[in-house]
Order: structure tokens, then C-alpha cells, then sequence
């Protein structure tokens, strides 16, 4: 990681401290709204990028934007879009983090914010150069200097970070000069601001660069006046850097002892200092020496070494840490077995390109299951948003159904309310049967809030609910009464089980009306059956009725209803009037549920 980007994380993090689970009381006590939305807002941004607790951050971000809404204040509503923009960024979502802060780039140019503008910008940037977009990255540094030049009473420091994410761009793709000649403009901008730390770390990227560009002895130069003020200054961030990069261009100086001096205090350094023993510089560090020991030819050391680093480098397989150990091992043995290998040199050739082609295949196999990972954990997290987003529809549909079956009580109760004022039977009696069509919807309703099956109705449970409610409407007693159930189709959708249960409804009410007042003992059966094509069937004990005696006794208003109920799922009604009436409605073509 270039210095610079190091202190744009480090030093942020310092002040942003230690979050905790709730919003921190200190920041809602802040008297003025405006300044509490941005604290708000800026604590829930560090939270994101430095703690990573998404979920703290959302939640003060909620509040600040709850205190903005408030305000009227375009400032404080552009702050808070920059803000979100960040913590979209800390998710790695690139492409809402870049959406967000291209709003965020209009609310501040409407406000004529040129400084805001800038620092838009650069973020932009940053998501194109992590992207390796460079092109588009150089791109959006420019448009930043340009407003830069535009606006000479701009911060100092912010050119410097412009023109440092230049070096940046340019050192990563090996423009070394170039990143060298924009570095050193950066440091001595930073130099005027009075901004030594970002100075100083600019300048330990300069050295690095000159490293690569083969100028050692500038670039040892360099580190050592890094060295010397991360020293009076106690920047141990900055020291450790100095640590880990300068024994590389000391050995490339071709001085052995003074890198291994320097990689030793940096173990001694890091050892005195547990808040800095972190994988990452352990692993430079025995980097470190194994390159000065192999350097020198004693690779017994250069080995175990080796070893120290693969141990502190969580990135790697095992299969990669043993075959670079059996490699380390392989050269340790050459230096003693010299006269064998110049009598196989030919051989030895040709098994060197061999393992060499291994170790590009197994790395480009490596690189695969990498990528493989990646895709199956980002998959797994899309199944974990998928899931939650499900099991919130369940209990907003559960909410739903609750609602509507709790309106249609209150419908049923006005209803009933109203048949007792009726004085008229046949009004009060048309009433009723309203109110028990009310009931049969409301029964559907019921049955899909009280189980997980938010679109499924259990048609056993529904079909007994509704025929006993029915059966005590009509004062029949279950004891004298013979009903009989066959339901074969358990579930079905709530798409088909409400006419469904309607037309139910309207059959039953007629047989419990004019089928039983001349029998001894009433007899009702109720069938549900076929998968594919569904059957359903009531049967009564009365005097029977034909399909021509069915249709002859006019159009009323639960005939027209089971008619058009029938003809919008696609049934046929059949009505024969055989030992008491059937009623067999047939829906084809159902596909099973």
C-alpha cells in the first residue's frame, strides 16, 4: 500500500476511537441539529471504514438523516449523501459507493462547495484506481486539480493529495518517473501547508519508487531522513514502514550488514511494541532476511527464515508453503552438492523449467479456486439477503392477512349488527348470508396468518371451520348430524382457495337451507380430491335436485356468484339428484401445488 493511502486510514482512525453497540450518548446530547447530524455522519463513516459494523453505521446514519430531514439545510443533506458514499465504499459495493457520491458531486456544485467538489472527486478516484481503472482514476485527479487551479484559496493540502494519488496511479503501473516527479511535487506542497507527517510519508513513497527504478543509494537517502523524523516524532507507523522498506534498498546498495542491522532493530522494535505485531510486518520482516541471507550464501538461515514468514502469511495454502520450503531446501542442498550438479547440469535444466511450468500451473490453479472462493462466498451472502428478505415478505404477508381477516370480522360483526335491526326476514335473511360469505373469505385469511405457508391454505382445517360454523348457524348440533370429510388435496394456492371456498360456502348454505327439513337425521359429505385436476364434491341427504331443477328455480344473487366463481378458475358444474343432491364442480388442468 502506497504511504499516503496508509495515513489517509491511520490517522482517521485515531480520532475516530472505539464505537459501541448504540449510538454513544455524547453524540446525541450535541445541542445544535446541524452539528450533531454531521458528528453523526461522520462517526457512522469511520465506523464503516475502520470497525466494519455496517450495521452501527447504518443506524446512526438513519438518525442523522431523521435530524436532517428536519432542517431544511442542503449543506448538512450533501454531507450526509458524501457520508453514506463512504460507508457504501468501506462495503466494497463500488457501484452504489460511486452512484452515491456522483450525488453527492451535484449537491455540493449547486452549493458551490469547490473544496467539497475536490474531495468528491478524489474518492471517485480511489474507487477507479482499487478497480485498476486507471485511466478513469487519472481522469478524475485532474478534473480535481483543475478546480484546484480554478480556486487558489483552496487548502494547500489538498493538492498535495491530488497530485500524490498521480504518483500513485503512475507507480502502480510502472511509470516510475513520472510517480517520482509528481511524489516530490506533493512533498513540497505539503511542506508549505506545514503538513509534515503526509510530508514525510511521501517521501518514503519517493523512496520506494527510487528503489525500483534501480537508485539506491537516493533511495537509502531517503528512508533515513524518513527514519530520523518518525523517530523524534514518535510516528511508529511511519518508522515501521522505514523498517520494513529499507533493508530491500540497503541490500540493493550492496550493504549486507547495515540491512541486516536494520531488519534486526525492526524485530526488536516490533517485539517492544505488541500493538504493532501484526502478520503483515512479520512476514516482511523474515522476507527481509531471508533476502539478505541468501544473499550472503548462508541459506540454513535464509530457510528458516522462509518458514517464519510462510507461518505469518495467512494468504497462503499449504500446498504453496511446502513447495516453497522443499525449493529453500533444494538450493540449501545445491551449495554442497556443486560438483553433482555440474555433471547433471543438463538435466537439472530441464527439471528447473519443468518445475517452473508446475508452479505457473499450480499458481494459475491456485488463482481458479481463489476466484472460486470468492464466487461462492459472495454467492452465500446473496442466499443470506435472499433468505432475510423472505423471511421478512413471510411476516409482512402474516401482517397482511391478519389485517384483512381482522376487517372482515369487523365487516361480518357490522353485518350481523344489521340483520338483527332488519325487521324484513328475506332482507335480514340476505343480510346473514352476506355476512357468512364474509366469514368464509375470513376464515382463508385466518388459516394463511396462523402458518408459515403464507400463500398455502390447509384446506382440511378451512373445510371443518367452515362447515361447523355453517352447521351452527343453521342450529344443527354436531351430534345429530353425520358429516363426512375426504380431502385429498391438503394445501392450496390462496389464488384458487378463495372462490373455492366461496362456492363451498354458497353449496353448503344451500343444503343446510332446504335439504334437511324433512329427514330424520341430516347427512352432509364434503370430498376434495384429484391432484392435477381437482375435484369438488357436496353431497346431502334432502328430497334431490336436478341440474334442470337447479336452473329453474331463477337466478339468484349465490347462484350468479358460484356461475361466475366456477367460470374464473376454469370449472364445470355438474348437479345430479340421486338418494339427495350432488354438486360437482370439476377445475382441469390445475397443476399441482
Amino acid at each position: 500500500m502506497p504511504m499516503n493511502r496508509i495515513l489517509v486510514t491511520i490517522l482517521p482512525l485515531v480520532l475516530a476511537g472505539q464505537v459501541s453497540a448504540q449510538i454513544p450518548d455524547s453524540l446525541l446530547v450535541i445541542a445544535d441539529d446541524s452539528v450533531r447530524a454531521i458528528t453523526l455522519g461522520m462517526t457512522a463513516a469511520n465506523t464503516a471504514l475502520f470497525d466494519k459494523e455496517f450495521e452501527q453505521a447504518e443506524l446512526m446514519l438513519e438518525e442523522a438523516e431523521r435530524i436532517s430531514s428536519g432542517l431544511g439545510s442542503a449543506f448538512v443533506a450533501a454531507k450526509l449523501i458524501r457520508e453514506r458514499g463512504i460507508v457504501e465504499q468501506a462495503r466494497e459495493d463500488t457501484g452504489a459507493a460511486l452512484q452515491t457520491y456522483q450525488e453527492a458531486y451535484a449537491a455540493f456544485e449547486s452549493l458551490e462547495k469547490p473544496g467539497m467538489l475536490v474531495d468528491i472527486l478524489l474518492r471517485m478516484e480511489q474507487l477507479y484506481f482499487n478497480s485498476r481503472e486507471f485511466d478513469l482514476a487519472e481522469k478524475y485527479v485532474q478534473q480535481a486539480l483543475d478546480l484546484l487551479n480554478a480556486h487558489p484559496d483552496l487548502p494547500l493540502y489538498l493538492k498535495g493529495d491530488a497530485l500524490n494519488e498521480l504518483a500513485n496511479i503512475y507507480g502502480e503501473q510502472g511509470k516510475h518517473a513520472q510517480s517520482l516527479e509528481y511524489a516530490d511535487q506533493a512533498r513540497a506542497i505539503y511542506q508549505e501547508a506545514g503538513d509534515d507527517t503526509f510530508a514525510f510519508g511521501t517521501l518514503l513513497n519517493s523512496a520506494i519508487t527510487l528503489r525500483k527504478m534501480g537508485r539506491s543509494a537516493e533511495s537509502v537517502t531517503r528512508f533515513r531522513r524518513v527514519e530520523e523524523y518518525a523517530r523524534q516524532g514518535k510516528v511508529d507507523y511511519l518508522l515501521m514502514s522505514v523498517f520494513i522498506n529499507l533493508p530491500p534498498a540497503l541490500l540493493s546498495a550492496n550493504q549486507p550488514a547495515e540491512a541486516l542491522a536494520v531488519n534486526q532493530e525492526a524485530l526488536d522494535f516490533i517485539e517492544s511494541h505488541p500493538e504493532h505485531k501484526e502478520f503483515r510486518y512479520l512476514a516482511a520482516i523474515h522476507d527481509n532476511f531471508r533476502e539478505i541471507y541468501a544473499s550472503t550464501g548462508d541459506f540454513e538461515q535464509a530457510y528458516a527464515h522462509y518458514g517464519l514468514a510462510v507461518a505469518n502469511r495467512d494468504s497462503l495454502t499449504s500446498l504453496e508453503k511446502k513447495r516453497e520450503i522443499a525449493r529453500l531446501e533444494t538450493q540449501f542442498e545445491s551449495r554442497q552438492k556443486e560438483q553433482q550438479i555440474a555433471l547433471l547440469g543438463a538435466e537439472n535444466e530441464t527439471r528447473q523449467w519443468q518445475l517452473r511450468m508446475m508452479l505457473v500451473v499450480l499458481a494459475g490453479a491456485l488463482l481458479f479456486i481463489g476466484v472460486l472462493v470468492w464466487q461462492y462466498r459472495r454467492l452465500q451472502q446473496s442466499r443470506a439477503r435472499i433468505s432475510e428478505q423472505s423471511d421478512q415478505l413471510k411476516l409482512l404477508m402474516k401482517e397482511l392477512h391478519h389485517r384483512v381477516k381482522n376487517n372482515l370480522a369487523i365487516v361480518s360483526s357490522l353485518l350481523k349488527l344489521q340483520s338483527n335491526r332488519l325487521e324484513e326476514e328475506s332482507a335480514a335473511r340476505a343480510v346473514r348470508e352476506g355476512q357468512h360469505r364474509v366469514e368464509a373469505m375470513s376464515l382463508i385469511h385466518q388459516r394463511l396468518y396462523q402458518t408459515d405457508l403464507v400463500t398455502k391454505v390447509n384446506m382440511r382445517d378451512y373445510i371443518i371451520d367452515l362447515t361447523e360454523n355453517l352447521m351452527r348457524a343453521y342450529g344443527y348440533e354436531p351430534d345429530d348430524f353425520d358429516l363426512q370429510l375426504q380431502i385429498e388435496r391438503q394445501e392450496l394456492d390462496v389464488d384458487l382457495a378463495i372462490p373455492l371456498g366461496l362456492i363451498l360456502n354458497e353449496l353448503l348454505t344451500n343444503a343446510f337451507k332446504h335439504a334437511f327439513s324433512q329427514v330424520d337425521r341430516p347427512s352432509l359429505a364434503v370430498r376434495l380430491t384429484g391432484e392435477r385436476d381437482l375435484t369438488l364434491e357436496i353431497q346431502d341427504n334432502g328430497p334431490g335436485m336436478t341440474q334442470d331443477q337447479w336452473q329453474q328455480r331463477g337466478k339468484s344473487f349465490g347462484k350468479r356468484l358460484v356461475h361466475n366463481l366456477s367460470a374464473q378458475i376454469g370449472g364445470e358444474m355438474e348437479i345430479s339428484g340421486d338418494n339427495g343432491t350432488r354438486f360437482k364442480l370439476h377445475v382441469v388442468q390445475r397443476k399441482a401445488a
